[in-house]
């Protein structure tokens, strides 16, 4: 009939103002709040599901083959450059060499060649048995991660030596989850023990750089995200006249949660804050009187104390299991300390992949038996064990040999070394 008809055309046409009214909306809305941890639409737990499950799949996602076998290929390139030797490293013997250096991030000696002493109650089978300890310090020795030819000598970066590696590093920590909403941005020191060019932070004895801040949050940047940071890393804006806040003594004679607020040009709202003493953007539940008070207390400081301990944070786990091991070159520190933050960040995303709860020591000591085990082929025996004796010692100096099959171990090792032994 009409009247349906008219009807039919009055909610459509209803439904289609309904529409262009959304539209408007969408376009004249604000952008979208970053993806926090309450984030259902592009939940980081379910993209981490649908992935493998094993602990070596994890740190593989963080540090790829491809950054193996570029690591590898230098490795060799500056052994050929410097002795005119070929190593003959490969992408697994470096997993092999990964994974020991990880067990000994928890099981330490003081020294490293007690991991294949002889001794009844030192030598550690999981390490001896995956590589011999002359090919361990020989890859340790020259492991590099780019060519030394290549470095221009007008390039002022100091990490360069070990700067592709960074680069690498840095694009798969980024790539394996949406940031959050709230980030920090702290400093952490790595300990080292030698003669360094790198300028070190000194309190009152260095000028920061507030362009640190900008480099690091490019990718941050009208996405709506809340950085926090501490005043090694922040300035007061050009053009600020200090004269409008209020002075120390009239925010003493106040009391304790007097608070001056200002808001200059650049949109940047400047908080001073009476506690125990003046402050800006920190926060203290005690006092003298070893007891709790309440204070009046900023909206600002109040989400700096919740958001701003994630590098701490970070920085104790690692240093919960550090790898230690004394090396004159600053940038293996460098590249171990990273391999640790790989350890730690795996295990986070183990973690928020919904697996069976287990803790970071665990975590790590399966990931190292995943890398050992990834870098070891077994080789099958072609041959008896031999049923000469061996040659007696009739007083002259001769080199003394284990009684096992070497030669298949240096052919699991070396796939370039010639074989053949002779029977001694």
């Amino acid at each position: 009939c009409s009247d349906c008809d008219e009807g039919d055309e009055a909610h459509e046409a209803e439904d289609e103002s309904q529409e262009e009214d959304e539209v408007e909306e969408a376009e004249n809305s604000p952008p979208p709040r970053a993806q926090g941890k309450k984030a259902k639409e592009k939940s980081v737990r379910n993209r981490w599901k649908v992935m493998d499950n094993e602990f070596g799949d994890f740190f593989s996602h963080l540090f790829t083959q491809e950054m193996i076998n570029n690591i590898v290929f230098y490795t060799n390139l500056y052994v050929v450059q410097k002795v005119n030797e070929n190593l003959g490293l490969t992408s697994e013997e470096f997993k092999t060499f990964l994974g020991k250096n990880t067990v000994m991030s928890y099981i330490r000696y003081p020294r490293a060649r007690m991991y294949w002493s002889s001794e009844q109650g030192l030598c550690l089978d999981l390490v001896a048995n995956a590589m011999p300890v002359n090919r361990f310090e020989k890859i340790m020795r020259y492991v590099h991660f780019l060519d030394n030819y290549s470095i221009d000598p007008k390039n002022a970066d100091r990490f360069v030596k070990i700067r592709p590696f960074l680069n690498a590093l840095q694009g798969t920590f980024s790539v394996s989850l949406d940031p959050e909403e709230y980030q920090s941005v702290d400093e952490m020191m790595i300990p080292f023990k030698g003669c360094l060019s790198i300028k070190q932070y000194v309190p009152k004895n260095f000028e920061p750089n507030q362009d640190v801040m900008m480099r690091l949050c490019e990718d941050l940047q009208d996405r709506n995200h809340m950085v926090f940071f501490d005043n090694f890393f922040c300035a007061i804006p050009p053009g600020f006249e200090a004269s409008r806040l209020k002075t120390e003594k009239q925010l003493k004679k106040e009391g304790r949660g007097s608070v001056s607020v200002v808001t200059c040009a650049q949109n940047i709202t400047i908080t001073r804050w009476m506690d125990s003493s003046v402050i800006h953007m920190a926060s203290s539940c005690t006092g003298k009187e070893k007891k709790m008070l309440k204070v009046q207390r900023p909206f600002a400081v109040k989400l700096y104390n919740q958001h701003m301990g994630g590098v701490n944070q970070m920085d104790q786990m690692v240093a919960a299991h550090p790898h230690r091991r004394r090396n004159k070159r600053w940038y293996i520190r460098v590249f171990f300390h990273f391999v640790d933050i790989a350890v730690v960040n795996a295990w986070l995303l183990y973690r928020m992949s919904g697996n069976e709860a287990k803790d970071l020591l665990h975590f790590k000591a399966s990931t190292a038996r995943a890398l050992i085990n990834a870098g070891s082929v077994t080789i099958p025996s072609r041959c008896r064990p031999s049923t000469i004796p061996p040659p007696q010692n009739y007083g002259l100096k001769t080199r003394c040999f284990r009684q096992f099959s070497s030669c298949f171990l240096l052919r699991e090792l070396h796939p370039l070394a010639p074989l053949g032994f002779e029977t001694l």
